[in-house]
């Protein structure tokens, strides 16, 4: 059908740092005599709230605090985020909808100023009417600040999509109310993400909008 709002999930799914995310894991994980994860682990048991991650990772909470651990990966992951490139084919997507005439906008359960530094940082800013984070950097989720921006588009949410790459994102879409689609090359694996019943795409460039 055709869409009238496009709502992008950012980090996996426009901007490639699962693996920056895999290494800040391992490295802290490693300081501490624990077992490093490989990239299909990691695919498989990142998950949002990441508090329950952590604790799949290995990590007992009780022992190390989760904001402890949830400050020490930011810091690492700050440290080297700018390393990290856009997907493939992200900025033609993006320019290709907007040449199409359709409103674009980002919902991220990272923090808020750390996505509208990266936007700038990538160039394209310019294609989002909106991009919304959270206050904090612990990543409980983006399910609220998503129903929330759907109410203030006045848009039926059946006309809007939202494109992301791990099952909360399809979580958020349905109490959301809106279509969506996942690409499997950001944070979840293909097997996780076909659990959905939502299309999956291996890249960002095979999207059909």
């Amino acid at each position: 059908m055709d869409y009238k709002h496009i709502i992008w999930d950012f980090n996996g799914t426009l901007m490639n740092d699962a693996w920056l995310c895999l290494e800040v894991m391992n490295q802290m994980l490693a300081k501490r005599g624990l077992k490093s994860l490989s990239p299909e682990q990691y695919a498989e048991i990142f998950d949002f709230p990441v508090q329950d991650y952590y604790k799949r990772a290995g990590w007992d909470l009780n022992i190390t605090p989760f904001e402890q651990l949830s400050n020490e990966f930011m810091a690492g992951y700050h440290a080297r985020k700018l390393e990290c490139r856009l997907h493939e084919g992200a900025k033609q997507v993006l320019g290709k909808l907007q040449t199409n005439g359709i409103p674009q906008s980002v919902i991220s359960a990272a923090e808020h100023s750390m996505v509208q530094e990266l936007l700038e940082h990538y160039q394209i800013s310019q294609f989002f009417i909106s991009a919304r984070g959270l206050d904090n950097h612990h990543a409980a989720g983006k399910t609220a600040i998503g129903v929330q921006w759907v109410q203030e588009l006045e848009i039926e949410p059946d006309q809007i999509l939202m494109v992301g790459d791990t099952v909360h994102d399809f979580e958020v879409a349905q109490a959301m109310g809106t279509d969506c689609v996942l690409v499997s090359s950001g944070h979840h694996s293909r097997r996780r993400l076909k659990t959905t019943g939502a299309k999956v795409y291996d890249h960002l460039v095979e999207i059909e909008i």
